[in-house]
C-alpha cells in the first residue's frame, strides 16, 4: 500500500451515499503547488465507513487539510476499435485533519 500524506483545499462539498448499509464519501480536492511553473492539480478522493460519516459532517466547501490517505491505480479498458487503455487514479481517506489559518 501507498502512504499519500498531502495538503489539499476541498473545492466541492463532500457527498455522503450509503450503499449496503456502508457509508462511502466523495469530494474534489486541490493540491496545494508550491513551484511556480506547474498549477494545481485537481483530483476526486473517497472514503468509507466512520470516516466518511466524520467527513461529511465536519468539513466543508474551502476547507484547508491534511490528508493521510493511500492511492489506487486502475487499469481499464474502453471497449471501441482502438482499444484504448487508460488509467484512473483512486485516493482512498484514511485519516483527515483542519488546518487553521489565523490571519
Amino acid at each position: 500500500m501507498n502512504t499519500f500524506v498531502f495538503t489539499a483545499y476541498l473545492l466541492s462539498q463532500p457527498k455522503l451515499t450509503k450503499i449496503k448499509h456502508q457509508n462511502f464519501c466523495y469530494l474534489l480536492v486541490s493540491l496545494n503547488n508550491f513551484m511556480d511553473n506547474i498549477a494545481n492539480i485537481k483530483i476526486k478522493v473517497f472514503t468509507k465507513g466512520k470516516i466518511a460519516r466524520q467527513v461529511f459532517d465536519l468539513y466543508k466547501e474551502k476547507n484547508n487539510v491534511i490528508i493521510e490517505s493511500s492511492i489506487y491505480i486502475k487499469k481499464t479498458r474502453f471497449l471501441n476499435k482502438n482499444q484504448k487503455k487508460s488509467k484512473i487514479i483512486f485516493v482512498k481517506i484514511h485519516k483527515i485533519q483542519n488546518i487553521y489559518l489565523n490571519l
